[in-house]
């Protein structure tokens, strides 16, 4: 780690433009040629240097006494600062998105020469790969320039560095051979300098965010100031000021079983597993496991992360925690499927939770143009591990269940295509089949009272009213019961109307029933006071 950090340290002050004065433990990056026959210093010196006059300078480096008769086999230091450079492009590998380079729409394999200004907007992501190898994954809203791509002529060596001005970009460098330049990011508040690794850079107005998976990387400030080596699993954080926050542990990866690996809507939801520390989630989704083809990137802070309007097909979720300081931690992936299309159709009736009386239920929905036909499932379960029907081939928006009997049900529904490519179940709603509304049986009719009788269900209770009209304008009689039977005074001769409604133990109160008449006849009374009439019982019907 020493070593690294060193080596990181020099690129870093070389790059930054740091003398070694001012740090006198960094030593100079530099080329290691080793001879061949016909090599002499003067030759290697006019075809790598910028100056080739100073090849003397170069024997004294390397401790040359005779610069015309170089042993084969013998590693000669030439200084990067010193060497000849020509520009090479990077290469763009991907995109996804919107992303212009130096303003213009972008595509995969397009050259970028040196200076070239690279731009992903809201949905943009772009992958890039350097001259020195290097692979930058930049994420939506970001804007990151190629401020080096070149490399020396007829050697290996090559130096690459690019400035992040705003946004996130995710970084691969391969690692380097000691003495050679590693990679360089800059940004208006730091610079990370490395020479093998895997990090994150993140540049806001007022921050710089450094989060290293593996290796290790140099953070400092604009001009190399208070610079930190932050190891894998640690993160730093640059101020406005330049200020290197100490590295500080990145959250673990999350836990991931329990997320469900079947999408079956088309926005989807993860449910946010628990990690202490962390006050906001990052989650990403890829065709690719290498997260080349990042096709979302969204920031949740609530319990749930949620991604909306992809095509149903096989995916892969990145899941990462971000702590207080905006330090986004260690990775989990999981692999998932959506299959959400084509999509359920919407549930008309029963509507949820609705009562019902009686023993039919009538279901209706609203029509998918994805559709061809559709399949309902009835069940007193809300996992349907039985169903009590099932009818796979309605072509109708609507249906109807006979024979029911009174109970708790569940139903949904779904859409088939023409091919038979069934879609996701919709939504389980459920509805109360109720028995119909009580009804008063004849009543019999006294000499001075009338008593009537009913079914009821236990603990139920009873609204029991009579009128002279049928609409119950201004009831004669109006009870409210815990028993399925009254007995009230004779209420005159001529025609009355009765009903009655029940309220279940839970306290709805259900619909009153038809009302139903009956036929009080003149009373002529005999001298005990009782009523002398020719008639037998009144008879009760519906209107």
């Amino acid at each position: 780690m020493t070593d690294l950090r060193a080596g990181a340290l020099a690129a870093l002050l070389a790059w930054a433009g740091t003398s070694a004065a001012q740090a006198p433990a960094a030593a100079p990056a530099v080329h290691v040629h080793v001879t061949e026959q016909g090599d002499t210093l003067i030759g290697l010196s006019e075809r790598l240097l910028v100056q080739p006059g100073r090849w003397p300078e170069i024997a004294k480096l390397n401790a040359v006494r005779n610069p015309r008769r170089i042993p084969v086999g013998t590693p000669l230091r030439f200084p990067l600062a010193w060497l000849r450079t020509e520009p090479g492009p990077a290469t763009l590998l991907a995109t996804t998105g919107a992303v212009r380079v130096d303003g213009q729409p972008a595509a995969p394999g397009a050259a970028l020469a040196e200076g070239s200004r690279l731009d992903s907007d809201g949905d943009g992501h772009a992958v890039l790969r350097l001259i020195d190898g290097t692979l930058l994954r930049l994420r939506p809203d970001s804007q990151l320039q190629l401020t080096e791509s070149r490399r020396v002529p007829r050697t290996p060596v090559t130096r690459a560095g690019a400035r992040l001005q705003q946004g996130r970009v995710e970084v691969e460098a391969p690692r380097t051979r000691p003495g050679q330049p590693g990679f360089q990011i800059d940004t208006p508040q730091g610079v990370l300098g490395v020479r093998g690794t895997e990090f994150r850079v993140a540049s806001g107005a007022d921050r710089t965010r450094g989060e290293v998976l593996v290796g290790t990387v140099a953070v400092a400030g604009p001009s190399g100031a208070g610079e930190q080596a932050v190891g894998a699993g640690f993160g730093s954080v640059v101020d406005a000021t330049g200020r290197v926050s100490p590295p500080v542990a990145l959250l673990p990866a999350p836990d991931t079983a329990a997320l469900p690996r079947l999408q079956e809507r088309v926005l989807m939801r993860f449910p946010l597993p628990p990690l202490p520390g962390a006050t906001a989630w990052r989650g990403q989704v890829a065709r690719d496991p290498a997260f080349q083809q990042v096709l979302a990137d969204v920031l949740a802070t609530g319990t749930e992360l949620r991604i909306a309007d992809l095509p149903d097909g096989a995916y892969h979720l990145r899941l990462r925690g971000v702590d207080g300081m905006g330090l986004e931690g260690r990775d989990a992936d999981l692999t998932f499927t959506l299959k959400a299309r084509p999509e359920p159709p919407l549930p008309s009736t029963p509507e949820p939770a609705q009562r019902i009386f009686g023993t039919r239920a009538e279901f209706s929905w609203a029509a998918n143009a994805e559709a061809d036909r559709y399949r309902l499932q009835l069940a007193t379960d809300p996992g349907f591990a039985q169903p009590l029907r099932d009818l796979p081939e309605l072509r109708s928006l609507r249906t109807t269940l006979e024979a029911l009997v009174p109970g708790s049900y569940h139903w949904r529904v779904r859409s088939l295509r023409a091919d038979g490519d069934a879609g996701p179940w919709g939504d389980v709603n459920r509805f109360e089949l109720r028995p119909d509304p009580p009804q008063p049986q004849p009543p019999t009719i006294g000499d001075r009272s009338v008593r009537f009788a009913w079914a009821g269900l236990l603990g139920q209770q009873f609204d029991f009213q009579v009128a002279r009209d049928n609409g119950f304008a201004k009831p004669l009689l109006e009870r409210r019961l815990a028993v399925t039977e009254i007995e009230v005074p004779r209420p005159g001769n001529g025609r009355f109307w009765v009903r009655l409604r029940a309220i279940d133990p839970d306290g709805f109160v259900g619909p009153f029933g038809a009302p139903q008449y009956f036929d009080v006849p003149n009373c002529l009374r005999d001298g005990a006071g009782n009523c002398a009439r020719s008639s037998g019982e009144p008879v009760v019907a519906r209107p």
